[in-house]
């Protein structure tokens, strides 16, 4: 059992929730987590420059790093890194006050996606599933005649900061009470000193986003069930996603209504788009999933059986168009594509797939790695051509999200690239392309100039405390700063402690070691996922809170070819 001390909550948060689960492998905060208390212990010594004034972290401000990764059928989500000086800030304190902060995320009553903390699993939080939703409307079509459903427009990128002191403390005692010796406050200051000062947002990624998202959502629970006198099994919320049952002395129009007032107190409105009343003859579709699994090559690896599997997982997907079929069906056929025998069909196969669907790309870069680990047959020829021509597109497009897998791909299989295909990149002023591409370059990937005059710029203490602030700071670690210039990370009162530890924001190396490795954390996930649908379905609530760090198993098998 891990000891659930602050100290150790501090760690998880930081070793498994600072990244977004969107990000290639390679972005790892594993020496932030085990320097973090001398680190903290040296931004706490910085001077406040007032006598008994607050810490000068206080007055710390910074710029997340920003990329936007695909949704399916949506626009691309934006996405966020915090600065790791303002991110050890509020990780810090949520993990000193955690247990309250979890109590009140626990008063909904009705959340579907609750602050599981995971002592073992790849996030600190346990993500949330979808599937718990899909559970409670089949259960609650089978009681009600309707059930209605509204969804909080731009949930995390709406958020008012100052609702999470409202959420915690109460509205009108936090209105008079605005120090932040209140944890609520100091919380509310830190995020908003995060994204510059911004009152409005919460960057999406972080686990401590979603905690403190979760407990405003709580309190905007509260005041839903005040409305309606409505609890569980009747009423149901999945993140910003509510489902309500509609009994013979609600209408429809009631219950779509109480949550937009509900909302309304915390500053959010609804999306109107997706807010609408279903009869409960509503058909659910909860077979696809099993009719997907069914044809996943599973002895037979020839190219006949993967066409009858492409062919199976299209016809599906035709038949659930608001569903990501093709992304379900895909990852559960990994281990048959890295050991499929006709390599150079799956490939085409997987690239198309992608261009169709472009939240495939991580796992097409994962598949194509684990192939090139395992057989070492993947036809790279056609990956340049293919890498070259899409970056161009993608750079037009500022697709971040998509630009940042694939050039971890031509880093991980070793592809060069025409620096005059790729000129594009250049111009994007971004931090995580930026010191993608630069690492590229030093290992000698691209084949003619690159062009970091525009990059160059963040080389600064400004830089540092800016959007581009992991080049800033990565660049130099990784010795490939093309300036040459380091001593202003050594003198910044902030960074000169994490340069001093040499910690490092970037491995390339980092993650898809093994196919097994890979099947085995699946494995844990999944375990996870279904022993918390199993409590949740069992009277739509949650008992438990923590996942422990037990033995499991040891080294076990895993089912691979």
């Amino acid at each position: 059992m891990t000891a659930k001390t602050k100290s150790e909550r501090f760690r998880r948060l930081v070793s498994h929730g600072y990244f977004a689960p969107e990000l290639p492998p390679c972005f790892v905060s594993e020496d932030l987590a085990r320097y973090r208390q001398s680190v903290w212990k040296a931004i706490n010594a910085i001077p406040s420059g007032k006598t008994n004034g607050p810490p000068a972290y206080h007055r710390f401000k910074s710029e997340p790093c920003l990329f936007y990764f695909p949704r399916f059928r949506h626009d691309d989500r934006k996405h966020g890194i915090i600065n790791p000086i303002s991110y050890l800030a509020i990780s810090h304190t949520i993990a000193g006050n955690f247990i309250k902060i979890r109590t009140a995320a626990k008063r909904s009553g009705i959340s579907a996606s609750p602050p599981v903390f995971d002592w073992r699993g790849e996030r600190a939080l346990v993500r949330p599933s979808v599937d718990l939703r899909d559970d409670f409307r089949v259960d609650l079509a089978s009681r009600l005649e309707r059930f209605a459903v509204a969804d909080i427009r731009a949930f995390f990128h709406t958020v008012y900061t100052h609702a999470i002191p409202w959420a915690i403390h109460g509205k009108v005692w936090a209105k008079k009470n605005t120090s932040t010796s209140h944890y609520g406050n100091l919380l509310d200051l830190l995020c908003r000193n995060a994204q510059g000062g911004q009152t409005i947002g919460l960057p999406v990624g972080p686990d401590t986003s979603r905690l403190l998202a979760e407990v405003i959502a709580s309190a905007i629970d509260l005041e839903l069930r005040r409305r309606l006198h409505i609890k569980s099994p009747n009423a149901s919320r999945y993140v910003d996603d509510y489902t309500i049952g509609c009994p013979p002395d609600i209408s429809g129009e009631t219950a779509i209504a109480a949550p937009r007032q509900s909302a309304g107190v915390y500053e959010f409105e609804l999306n109107n788009d997706k807010s609408a009343v279903f009869p409960s003859s509503f058909r659910f579709n909860s077979g696809w999933k099993e009719a997907v699994r069914a044809h996943v090559p599973r002895k037979d690896l020839s190219k006949r059986a993967f066409q009858r599997f492409f062919y199976e997982v299209g016809r599906v997907s035709e038949e659930q168009r608001e569903i990501n079929v093709e992304k379900f069906a895909l990852q559960n056929a990994r281990s048959a594509f890295v050991f499929a025998d006709d390599w150079g069909y799956i490939q085409s196969q997987l690239i198309n797939a992608y261009r169709r669907n472009s939240t495939l790309v991580s796992f097409l870069a994962e598949v194509l790695i684990l192939r090139a680990m395992q057989r070492g047959d993947v036809e790279r020829g056609k990956l340049k051509s293919f890498i070259e021509s899409r970056l161009a597109v993608l750079a037009g497009e500022n697709r971040t999200g998509e630009i940042i897998w694939l050039l971890f791909s031509l880093i991980r299989l070793e592809i060069k690239l025409e620096a005059s295909r790729i000129a594009s990149l250049f111009e994007l002023d971004n931090a995580l392309v930026a010191i993608l591409v630069n690492v590229a370059d030093s290992r000698g990937l691209i084949r003619g100039n690159v062009d970091y005059s525009l990059w160059s710029m963040s080389l600064d203490a400004a830089g540092l405390e800016g959007p581009m602030w992991l080049y800033a700071y990565e660049c130099v670690r990784q010795g490939v700063n093309p300036s040459g210039n380091s001593r202003f990370i050594e003198k910044h009162p902030f960074f000169g402690p994490i340069i001093a530890k040499k910690i490092s924001f970037l491995r390339v190396e980092s993650g898809f070691d093994s196919v097994s490795s890979v099947l085995r954390r699946r494995r844990v996930e999944n375990r996870t996922t279904e022993r918390l649908r199993a409590d949740f379905d069992e009277d739509f609530g949650f008992e438990i809170v923590e996942i422990d760090d037990e033995d499991d198993g040891g080294e076990e098998e895993v089912a691979i070819y």
